[in-house]
């Protein structure tokens, strides 16, 4: 499993999915050995199978850092080749990557490519130069070329499948497979963290995790709380400069440790998912954890997160976030209503377990 742009150990969405991909194969008996840039001096190897075998990535910590790093991954896909009798290479892809694809092409073993966002939009919103011709269509090669040296990939959802189809027509082929939660971690039995008492909330909490990245709407984190003074809005995530404003019922905590998250989640009434109005495909690992601590969620009408939920959400349109929390927070029966529908639907739809069958099935398939 490739996934250089990992780091572990790391509360980032993509560290979490990729380990709980790799583990929960290795937990499934098969030997998985995952090539990410991790320091092993601060892991807790105690939660992970003896069946997982991380492999170091050079972690420069320099600007365009991600050209050292892929480079020196496809060294390391090619060595450990060489070196290991393995089946299948899975590659977890990004732009200006496919170390673990074009490795395996070369040394005839079977590869899948793994997609889970929309790489040319989410470069467009992390860079400016993104949007210049050059760059631009250097990057919709190195798309287009991942794709094509795979056997097979997946998606995170139907609508990423479509969109990453017009890099290349192939990827039509890919399965879709949904991300999950860790049901051992996010479930009822959670003692709760404390924050109410240390904030002194006394009303009702909602409550937003995740980094405050541009692909999270966190201006209306802002909006809900000048619009409703009858609840708190807790913010748990940090990163990339965004400061958000000093008020009475807006509390940024900053990051927690991943063993927390769920001690926060038992306590709050509402989980908070709002995203800009550009649909990047995820499948978002926080509703399905909001979900398995039985939260009523709301979050921002797209399509890729309509696919994700199946209706078991209030999803509002880019901005109107503020105005139906205000409309369904008196409502008791209703909010109870949505967290029952949503805990049944992810604790029977939504673990990392299915995720991992379904992953294991496209291996099959391929081979």
């Amino acid at each position: 499993m490739v996934a250089p742009s990992v780091r572990v150990p790391d509360t980032l969405g993509q560290t979490l999915h990729q380990l709980a991909l790799a583990n929960g194969l290795a937990k499934k008996g098969h030997e998985v050995t995952l090539l990410c840039r991790c320091d092993k001096e601060k892991i807790d190897f105690s939660t992970f199978s003896p069946n997982l075998n991380l492999v170091t990535i050079v972690n420069p910590g320099i600007p365009f850092e991600r050209v050292i790093f892929t480079q020196h991954a496809y060294q390391k896909v090619k060595s450990e080749i060489s070196r290991n009798d393995f089946d299948i290479v899975h590659d977890r892809g990004y732009i200006f990557a496919g170390s673990g694809v074009q490795a395996a092409s070369e040394m005839g073993v079977k590869s899948i490519l793994q997609v889970d966002d929309n790489w040319m939009r989410s470069e467009l919103s992390a860079t400016k130069v993104a949007k210049f011709w050059p760059y631009n269509k250097s990057a919709i090669h190195s798309c287009k070329q991942q794709i094509e040296l795979a056997n097979g990939g997946f998606t995170v959802s139907s609508i990423l499948r479509d969109q990453i189809s017009k890099w290349n027509p192939k990827a039509k082929d890919f399965s879709v497979i949904q991300n999950g939660y860790e049901d051992d971690l996010f479930n009822l039995d959670i003692k709760p963290l404390g924050i109410k008492k240390k904030l002194g909330i006394k009303s009702k909490m909602a409550v937003f995790v995740g980094a405050l990245g541009p692909w999270h709407g966190t201006d209306e984190l802002v909006d809900i709380a000048q619009s409703n003074s009858s609840i708190d809005v807790v913010v748990a995530g940090g990163g990339y400069g965004h400061n958000l404003p000093q008020m009475d019922n807006l509390h940024h905590i900053g990051r927690l440790e991943r063993d927390e998250v769920p001690g926060l989640l038992i306590e709050a009434d509402i989980g908070l998912a709002p995203y800009p109005n550009i649909d990047y495909g995820f499948s978002p690992l926080k509703i399905y954890e909001y979900m398995g601590c039985k939260l009523p969620v709301i979050a921002t009408l797209l399509p890729s997160v309509k696919e994700a939920t199946q209706g078991h959400a209030l999803l509002v349109r880019p901005g109107q976030m503020a105005d139906a929390i205000s409309k369904i927070l008196p409502n008791t029966k209703l909010l109870e209503s949505m967290a029952n529908s949503a805990y049944n639907f992810a604790t029977q739809q939504r673990t990392w377990s299915q995720t991992i069958d379904k992953t294991i099935s496209l291996y099959e398939g391929i081979l």
